[in-house]
């Protein structure tokens, strides 16, 4: 909830209740939507919404082909996982590099023409690799820089299109839009996991299977940059004219605001541990499947496809459970079912007891996610989206490439199972961690503070 609400709010039968703060900052805790069919419909009756959301649906399919490609590709020109590793790392590095200067710039320029340009330049990136791959001139250097130039497009995009929501659904459609978001990102990656597994499982080898998975993604980039000339909505408010500010001084003014609202800086804190401790379990389960149970690559492609299917459920649920459960519980809950889920990947003595832990992993992400995101648009100002989404991006995200490199280098001298039984003991600790936090740091007086300037 932005600052300026009360704390507790009688409405058509309805008690919202929330933690005051003596500024009259709130902790968002969840409440039913008195209306919940017409929330929907007038969301599904967005048009400029709808556009941007099938664009973002169509990326989002050529983004799970690649996410199975770039591990299979880079195993299959390098044969070696800790390589592999480090061209993930790539993909994911600009999170870390860019993010914050992203969301200075992001809340300077047309955010629509920021994600048309990201979509065309990963569009002509990805295309790089089919043509290069049928000369016979493909090299783990190109693929690690292409990976490099999709993560550069993916976080002025991902900022982009995640600031300019509160613009494009009035704010009591937030968690609606952000749940539709995640179903078409969940429903995304059932279709390009499934449709990676068939290319890699039909083709002639993997490599090439994983090369046409690329030439796929390439192409529903094209797409979804070109749906975007048709949306008429401003991505943002109109900035009122005035003196050229410095870089630094904008990006100190979206840091200064982040760390002074306890809750998102406890919640960056958690996502970022999260991320590092996760983000070499898709390598894992991929050497695990393959080099202890004997799983080809293709099954595991329609493994995590039908896998899928669960997370779809669970993001269309995950409007419904934000208005009926508290984020305090949705977060250590999760941290509690990911702690379990990493050892019974761990553990896991056939593809099925891996696919329930890859499942469960899965499953609780879109329900947190729209807490999280939602909490987070609501709390902010439009004109600083960008720079508040990028700064708890950058930790949160950033430290993925880190995580996917030093997971990389354990699977390949520990094995995976040692590397999944880690993210276990480290997830347990992150969930007593955030206990003990939650109850020390976020009171009443000190959970929420004014923004910058508003003393």
């Amino acid at each position: 909830m932005r600052a300026g609400r009360t704390a507790r709010r009688e409405d058509e039968g309805r008690t919202d209740v929330t933690m005051a703060t003596k500024d009259s900052t709130p902790v968002a805790e969840p409440t039913p939507d008195p209306a919940p069919g017409r929330r929907w419909r007038g969301l599904l009756t967005n048009r400029d919404f709808m556009i941007v959301w099938g664009g973002f649906t169509v990326s989002s399919v050529g983004t799970a082909l690649s996410h199975l490609a770039v591990p299979i590709l880079a195993l299959g020109l390098s044969g070696s996982p800790a390589v592999a590793g480090l061209v993930g790392a790539a993909r994911l590095a600009p999170y870390l590099l860019l993010n914050l200067l992203a969301g200075v710039f992001i809340d300077r320029w047309d955010r629509r023409r920021v994600m048309i340009v990201a979509d065309l330049g990963r569009f002509a990136a990805l295309a790089t690799i089919p043509v290069a791959y049928a000369f016979d001139a493909l090299t783990i250097a190109h693929l690690a820089a292409i990976a490099f130039l999709e993560g550069v497009g993916h976080v002025f995009s991902a900022v982009s299109h995640l600031s300019a929501l509160s613009k494009l659904v009035p704010e009591e459609q937030l968690a609606s839009a952000n749940a539709l978001n995640e179903v078409a990102d969940s429903a995304a990656g059932v279709c390009g996991s499934a449709l990676s597994g068939a290319l890699i499982g039909l083709a002639r080898n993997s490599t090439l299977g994983a090369v046409c998975s690329y030439a796929v993604d390439a192409v529903t980039y094209l797409l979804s940059g070109a749906s975007l000339l048709f949306v008429r909505t401003s991505f943002q408010e109109e900035r009122p004219a005035g003196e050229r500010r410095s870089v630094m001084t904008d990006l100190k003014e979206g840091m200064a605001f982040l760390w002074r609202q306890r809750l998102l800086r406890l919640l960056m804190v958690m996502v970022t541990l999260i991320n590092f401790l996760q983000a070499p379990l898709t390598l894992a389960t991929i050497v695990l499947a393959t080099e202890d149970l004997g799983v080809n690559a293709g099954l595991i492609g329609l493994v995590l496809a039908a896998v899928g299917l669960g997370t779809v459920v669970s993001a269309f649920a995950a409007s419904w459970l934000r208005e009926r459960v508290s984020l305090r519980t949705m977060a250590l809950g999760s941290l509690a079912l990911w702690a379990a889920a990493a050892a019974m990947m761990a553990a896991a003595p056939s593809i099925v007891l891996l696919a329930a832990g890859v499942l469960v992993t899965n499953m609780l992400w879109p329900i947190f996610a729209v807490s999280l995101v939602t909490y987070r648009l609501s709390a902010t100002p439009d004109h600083l989206q960008g720079r508040v989404n990028s700064a708890f991006r950058t930790l949160s995200f950033g430290v993925e490439p880190l995580g996917l490199a030093i997971g990389g280098a354990l699977i390949a001298s520990e094995g995976p199972r040692f590397l999944c039984w880690g993210a276990a003991v480290g997830l347990l600790a992150v969930l007593l961690g955030s206990v003990a936090a939650w109850r020390g740091t976020l009171t009443p007086e000190t959970a929420a503070a004014p923004p910058p300037g508003s003393a």
